[in-house]
């Protein structure tokens, strides 16, 4: 039998979630999203749990990103169920009362970048390395991801980081405000569940409620209609174009794009 590729486990008033596709350095697919929105939102009801803990399996990937063989599923998914996977999971995380803490050991890239940074604090191994490449790839990062990075480290960050598709190393990471502690792989773990545990043991009323207001000062907001088929029509633009054939194909093929621009 195929193995879970989310792992959900609970201890006293903490949880743990783990992306479990280890072969696949945790790379993330239409399922494990849904999957990951469903169980945030199922554990709002859960009065028990005060902090969420999400981490890859294994040492060597939070994630990789998103499986691009099953980039092709997303908008099919959108349209079947009326959520983009992605939206649903980094939305669950946001709305989910209490704080979530990533822990990161090795690579967080792409959308598992965003993943990592869409929690509320991240902690890393001195082995991570952090980044999103979709100009890489020749398409368009959502703007609600870009938001989300732009919220993270600021305007001039967020440029350089979508403007040259950079993986940044740990030590980087905490000098740009992508992680907020960088420690030994070794003691990533201990450090982590001992913040859960601090945060855990605070009032719980109090922390939702101050998650709450964080999240409406950073004005999490839609756009407008006008905006959004101004995105839409962009990112179209940029999907139908010959580089974003052009892009995955040589990340599978692991060689050097060639953009034309066209």
């Amino acid at each position: 039998m195929a193995e879970d590729v989310l792992l959900v486990a609970k201890e006293e008033n903490i949880c743990t979630i783990t992306i479990n596709r280890p072969e696949r350095r945790n790379a993330l697919n239409v399922e494990i999203l849904y999957r990951l929105g469903d169980t945030l939102n199922a554990l709002r009801d859960d009065r028990e749990v005060r902090v969420v803990v999400l981490r890859g399996a294994g040492e060597k990937a939070f994630s990789a990103g998103m499986d691009i063989g099953g980039i092709p599923s997303v908008a099919d998914e959108t349209a079947r169920r009326g959520a983009n996977p992605i939206d649903y999971a980094m939305e669950s995380i946001i709305s989910y009362p209490y704080p979530v803490i990533a822990m990161i050991y090795g690579a967080a890239m792409g959308a598992g970048c965003d993943l990592a940074i869409t929690c509320d604090l991240r902690i890393a191994a001195d082995t991570a390395r952090m980044g999103i490449n979709p100009v890489k790839l020749g398409v368009v990062y959502p703007p609600s991801g870009i938001q989300r990075l732009i919220n993270v480290v600021g305007l001039p960050r967020a440029k350089e980081l979508f403007f040259t598709g950079r993986f940044v190393d740990a030590q980087k990471a905490k000098e740009m405000g992508l992680v907020n502690q960088v420690v030994p792989a070794e003691e990533l773990a201990s450090v982590t569940y001992d913040l859960a545990r601090e945060i855990a043991g605070n009032a719980p009323l109090s922390v939702s409620a101050t998650k709450a207001i964080i999240n409406r000062l950073l004005n999490y907001q839609k756009l407008s209609a006008e905006d959004e088929a101004e995105v839409m029509s962009l990112i179209a633009t940029v999907l139908d174009s010959e580089d974003a054939k052009e892009g995955p194909l040589a990340f599978l093929q692991k060689r050097k794009p060639e953009f034309k621009g066209r």
